[in-house]
């Protein structure tokens, strides 16, 4: 009996869990190793520290007090917003004001990652303090806006991040946090008023807020034939009519334009490519690999999908599927309603950045400059994940504790 239930465990979601999340780790050092051969940089062995801490800051808050965690969120929250602030004086590094120095160690972090599980946790926290609760008398005025009063927190980070700018970032942010929201319900009239104000924002923050990079990766992903044939169009005819300055200076507008899409469509080329097996180790493309953007972040999957091809795409996705799987069981076990929120944060944090990832790679989505959780380089986003996902062992420990 006693041989059945270890034999159980042995074999329990859980064990599968910290098997896949030591095989995404894995599969990251390996393939940024690979980089590596193409970058001529050295990637996978700073990677290996960042891994290192992560590990360390996940089992403290694996084994930390969930209340003394659910406590301190306001303040996690508040600190990650100075941060954000502070952020924005430091000096710009290719056009964006993103990371934060840390004195003495020669490293930088990046807040606006740290603001996805903070904003996670302070809603949590949110909630979990009963907010949401409209059995109060509180008048009419207060009762409708009631539903609202979580986004008092959401817009602060958000906003933040977007002038950093950081479109990828602020995007991520706001899928988890509504996802949190959505997760605990809406009312129809809120939905409508949320629908209203995107309505009116979005047409805004295109014309005086998303900066021309931004719309170019836009348009290009919309329709880049049609600018192709714009572009064309308009080149033959300034060889008709070479001494129009304006028609001149539409065609290198369009040439600009058009180069955003060269690196995007090589990424879709790399990872098709690697065909069925894919071509091994440090066999791909070097020329190509080497002239993708941010091969060792954002694009890190068409390097692992050119060498491993379909099966080992296949057998990462899965890897993927199992880590959203587990943190949605993960709500089961949860015994509060700041513990179940939690969990929806963390799933929904590791799978919008996996979609909008791999979407943006592979020509799905527009490129908006987001990590791929655990394999992409990078401290910041590594211990964010670690953060997460040691929250969530937390709750597993915590309920087999008390049975």
């Amino acid at each position: 009996m006693i041989g059945r239930v270890e034999r159980r465990r042995l074999f329990d979601l859980n064990w599968v869990v910290v098997a896949v999340i030591i095989t995404l780790i894995a599969i990251g050092l390996l393939n940024l190793r690979n980089v590596d051969f193409y970058s001529t940089d050295s990637f996978h062995g700073r990677q290996l520290k960042w891994y290192l801490v992560g590990t360390v800051v996940a089992v403290i808050c694996a084994v930390t007090d969930l209340h003394i965690i659910s406590r301190l969120s306001y303040l996690f929250y508040a600190i990650t917003i100075v941060m954000l602030i502070a952020v924005l004086f430091t000096k710009p590094i290719n056009g964006s004001t993103r990371w934060l120095p840390i004195p003495g160690l020669g490293e930088s972090v990046q807040p606006a990652e740290f603001a996805k599980i903070a904003l996670i946790m302070a809603l949590a926290r949110f909630y979990q303090d009963g907010f949401r609760d409209e059995r109060h008398d509180d008048g009419p005025i207060l009762r409708f806006m009631r539903p609202m009063l979580p986004f008092t927190l959401i817009a602060p980070p958000i906003f933040l991040i977007f002038i950093e700018p950081d479109l990828g970032t602020t995007l991520i942010t706001l899928f988890c946090a509504l996802s949190i929201v959505f997760f605990e319900g809406l009312r129809w009239r809120t939905v409508f008023l949320a629908v209203g104000l995107v309505a009116l924002i979005v047409p805004l923050g295109w014309r005086f807020f998303i900066h021309d990079y931004q719309r170019d990766r836009v348009r290009v992903w919309l329709d880049s034939g049609a600018l192709q044939a714009e572009y064309e169009a308009a080149k033959k005819t300034l060889k008709q009519r070479p001494e129009d300055p304006e028609l001149a200076t539409h065609v290198k507008e369009l040439n600009e334009v058009l180069a955003k899409a060269y690196q995007p469509k090589q990424a879709e080329i790399a990872i098709g490519s690697g065909g069925f097996y894919g071509k091994g180790g440090q066999n791909g493309h070097a020329d190509r690999q080497r002239g993708l953007p941010e091969l060792h972040t954002d694009f890190v999957i068409a390097c692992y999908g050119e060498e491993r091809g379909f099966v080992g795409t296949s057998f990462l996705i899965t890897l993927y599927y199992l880590l959203c799987y587990w943190c949605i069981r993960v709500t089961k076990l949860a015994r509060d309603r700041y513990q179940v929120l939690l969990a929806v944060g963390v799933g929904g944090l590791i799978f919008w950045q996996f979609f909008v990832n791999v979407g943006m790679v592979t020509g799905l989505l527009p490129v908006v400059g987001v990590t791929l959780p655990l394999l992409s380089y990078g401290g910041s986003s590594v211990i964010t994940i670690c953060i997460g996902l040691g929250l969530l062992f937390n709750i597993v420990f915590r309920k087999r504790a008390t049975g």
